[in-house]
């Protein structure tokens, strides 16, 4: 994602849905004011099914708002605001058009009022230029619509004032949206290389630190078994067939330790730290993940974060079986791909027992389900009581060449299934 396509809700999922309820907010002021405006005034409208028509269309745009800024269906793409500004804008011209001869005033009117706060609400959800093309695309069309009007209308001032006038209530909050827009990017995107900046910098200091932590612990770790032995053996000056036989069991030990550590990744870990908190609350789980090509290394961090927040939230969810959590992840080339560059898609898909009803357990769910939504793509949610898979794709990508080494999809694992696995699937 480029800066210019940056959102708020793409860099700050958590910060956006805090702000989700002002979309609701706007939106029933935007259907008030045009349904008042309208009763009001009666006296001027020349065609009342027209004005019918341009309150169901302004309610239309309202009500895409609405449902387009939800955190189940994040995040809020290009065409929801192509067809809420069609719906407003469609709503203005049919108010135009219902009061044609009969408009007195231009500030009264609702549709522009009503354009610009919709416009004023994307603020968190679409890139700032595109909230200004609208509001400047918005207000070209006000100004052709009211120019005509200009014999009907009862206050007599020069034709540049009726344009200035229809086309600042439409400016004025669709720029104060990009503003926002702008500036909250901006802010998120120095933070985010500032942070980077810090991290670079604290893991140079602590690299030296993190490498003697690890000689320190697999020393330790060879204290316990090889070390004595080979104590042993040099105090003795001599080799038995038995020696010869307990080597071979701690070299084959070690070696497994060794590549258990090598193929461990940052979902094992999430794993690991799961199940010793099931294990402190007195209710000790297995935890299944199936990732042999280690598809989770590729993930960013955001994803890594998400994904983490997700199965913590599934690990301490009220009636969770801490037997049932299955977390794993394939990948196959994205369809339709033909350029060197193809992008491959890893399905990461999560399957659990929650003994809740299916609307208790979405629920639970909806603020991480609403960051997931931001940060992966395809997201497929199924609740059948007790059952719970939720899959997501992550999209990468990948030269031609690589896709010989991709391993073929894996059909998903029922939760309740692990004994089919093999030890290589299975860590």
């Amino acid at each position: 994602m480029t800066p210019r396509r940056a959102t708020q809700q793409r860099l700050d999922p958590l910060g956006t849905l805090a702000a989700w309820p002002l979309a609701p907010l706007i939106a029933a002021i935007v259907l008030c004011y045009s349904v008042i405006a309208t009763v009001l005034q009666q006296s001027q409208i020349q065609n009342p099914l027209l004005a019918t028509l341009a309150v169901l269309a302004m309610a239309a745009a309202a009500g895409i708002l609405v449902l387009a800024t939800q955190p189940a269906n994040a995040p809020f793409d290009g065409r929801l605001h192509l067809a809420m500004l069609g719906f407003a804008l469609l709503g203005y011209l049919l108010e135009q058009f219902s009061r044609w001869g009969g408009n007195l005033l231009v500030q009264d009117d609702f549709g522009p009022v009503c354009i610009g706060f919709l416009l004023l609400a994307l603020a968190p959800y679409r890139p700032w230029r595109e909230i200004a093309l609208s509001g400047a695309i918005a207000s070209v069309v006000a100004i052709v619509i009211t120019v005509p009007q200009q014999p009907y209308y009862e206050i007599t001032v020069p034709i540049a004032v009726y344009a200035i006038v229809s086309a600042t209530q439409i400016l004025a909050p669709a720029a104060a949206g990009a503003a926002y827009s702008r500036r909250i990017v901006r802010s998120i995107l120095a933070w985010q290389e500032d942070a980077r900046r810090a991290i670079v910098a604290r893991t140079e200091e602590t690299r030296g630190q993190m490498a003697r932590a690890v000689v320190e612990q697999q020393i330790a770790a060879l204290r316990s078994g090889v070390i004595p032995f080979l104590t042993e053996l040099l105090e003795r000056r001599s080799v038995s067939a038995v020696d010869i036989a307990q080597a071979g069991q701690l070299a084959a030990e070690v070696r497994r330790t060794l590549v258990a550590e090598i193929d461990r990744t940052w979902l094992d870990s999430v794993a690991t730290r799961e199940r010793a908190a099931l294990t402190e609350r007195g209710t000790p789980g297995l935890l299944v993940v199936a990732d042999p090509d280690h598809r989770a290394n590729a993930f960013r961090a955001e994803q890594r974060a998400a994904t983490a927040a997700l199965i913590g939230a599934l690990c301490a969810a009220p009636g969770f079986d801490p037997h049932s959590l299955v977390v794993q992840i394939a990948g196959a080339a994205k369809p339709g791909a033909t350029n060197a560059v193809q992008p491959l898609v890893d399905t990461m898909t999560i399957q659990a027992a929650l003994d809740l009803p299916p609307r208790r357990v979405r629920a639970v769910l909806r603020p991480y389900l609403g960051v997931i939504r931001v940060v992966f793509d395809n997201v497929r949610v199924t609740v059948r009581r007790p059952s719970l898979t939720i899959e997501f794709d992550s999209v990468r990508a990948s030269h031609a060449g690589d896709q010989a080494d991709e391993a073929p999809a894996t059909p998903a694992t029922p939760a309740g299934v692990r004994a089919r696995h093999t030890p290589r699937q299975v860590r």
